[in-house]
């Protein structure tokens, strides 16, 4: 082999192994390129699918608020589909402590996120510290009626044979009496006309009364717990849920009406065994009237808080009408009217109620009806009639209904 031979075959095995090379450094270039492009899609998916369970956990969360405002049902825990490709499962706490939380767990292709939200209780507080708080009306009790309670009067309190108070009677001003029957515990007053104080009487008068402890200057005068600007804003909540114009009656037979927050521009009737659930402020600028073996409760969503129908006329509870809170403790139903008739608010025959207010007028209490809490310009208790106060009534949280007085305190992903 000649030596040109030679040198053309060692020129071929130089290029056929720069090819070599070459190809080899393409294909590790092709092989870096697919790499990388193969991670930056499964990179991408993973976004995509994590991404699609964020947001799925975030309409959990929003289903579950727009469960809870609505007051619609739900169950522990529920779960629905987003999209095509992600579910979400949503939890939502029992109230404690006036908030609520709600987990939301979003799961798209086993990507899971979860979002969580503080649910919490924005709400108007009233203090009911007595069983009867009376403004310059004073208090009348016919025989045999009692209140179970302490009392506090800005104006006289009358008694009728075996009536009384079962606590403490204070009694504002100066010239202000207690008149008959009897008081079980203590009596502040400037003066005591035959009335069995049982405990100590503090008075600077007594006639019929026994000994008594020199009171001095008798006590200051005590507002009633609820404003004017409390009672127009809740008026503008209930505004808020829409007007029903002329009147509104609860039917017989028609099966639990649910209502609220609305403004009535007439008056409310539920009578003939029907059944009024609230789930809002109610404002009627009528009557109000109850009768006949209806029943009035909030909604079982209202949970520990409490709710109203406020009237700027006449309120009427006769014939074995119940008005009931959401049936859990600490839950009530407050009737107000913002009316100064006499009687502003009539009570009677075998009536159950948690509390009336009338701020501006009378309320009479008749036959054997039981209520929790009245606060008035005056009071008048009929025969067998009673006045029940509950320890709880001291700090009551009043709602626009079971979404209207919550707030989100709270909203962030946890995992």
């Amino acid at each position: 082999m000649s030596l040109q031979e030679v040198s053309a075959m060692q020129r071929g095995f130089v290029v056929f192994f720069l090819t070599l090379v070459l190809f080899g450094v393409i294909l590790v270039i092709v092989l870096g390129i697919a790499l990388i492009s193969t991670t930056q899609q499964r990179a991408l998916g993973e976004t995509i699918q994590s991404a699609k369970a964020y947001y799925a956990a975030e309409s959990g969360v929003e289903d579950a608020l727009l469960r809870l405002s609505k007051a619609m049902n739900w169950s522990n825990t529920y779960s629905f589909p987003v999209e095509s490709t992600a579910t979400v499962d949503v939890d939502i706490s029992d109230v404690a402590a006036g908030t609520r939380t709600v987990l939301a767990e979003g799961n798209s292709s086993s990507r899971v996120r979860k979002v969580k939200i503080i649910y919490e209780l924005s709400a108007g507080n009233a203090q009911f510290f007595y069983g009867a708080h009376i403004g310059e009306g004073g208090l009348r009790l016919s025989p045999n009626s009692a209140v179970f309670g302490n009392v506090f009067s800005n104006g006289d309190v009358i008694q009728g044979s075996n009536a009384g108070i079962k606590n403490t009677v204070e009694i504002a001003g100066a010239g202000h009496r207690i008149s008959g029957g009897y008081v079980n515990d203590n009596a502040y007053v400037d003066v005591c006309q035959n009335t069995n104080v049982i405990g100590d009487l503090h008075a600077n008068s007594s006639s019929g009364c026994g000994a008594f402890i020199p009171l001095g200057a008798p006590p200051a005068s005590i507002p009633l717990p609820l404003s004017s600007a409390q009672i127009d804003q809740w008026k503008a909540d209930a505004e808020g849920g829409g007007v029903i114009v002329g009147d509104y009656t609860v039917p017989f037979g028609g099966g639990a009406i649910t209502l609220g927050p609305k403004k009535i521009t007439g008056n409310l009737i539920v009578q003939n065994n029907a059944e009024l659930i609230l789930t809002g402020t109610l404002w009627v600028n009528g009557n109000v009237i109850l009768n006949n073996n209806s029943w009035v409760h909030l909604h079982g969503n209202y949970g520990t808080t409490s709710g109203m129908i406020i009237s700027d006329s006449v309120i009427t509870l006769s014939e074995n009408n119940d008005s009931t809170g959401s049936g859990q403790p600490g839950s009530y139903l407050m009737y107000i009217s913002t009316s100064s008739a006499n009687p502003a608010i009539i009570v009677e025959e075998n009536v159950q109620v948690d509390i009336l207010y009338a701020g501006n007028g009378w309320v009479d209490i008749a036959n054997n009806a039981s209520v929790r809490e009245v606060n008035a310009y005056g009071i008048e208790l009929g025969n067998n009639a009673g006045l029940y106060y509950e320890i709880g009534l001291q700090d009551v949280l009043f709602t626009n209904g079971p979404g209207g007085g919550w707030t989100v305190a709270s909203w962030q992903e946890v995992e």
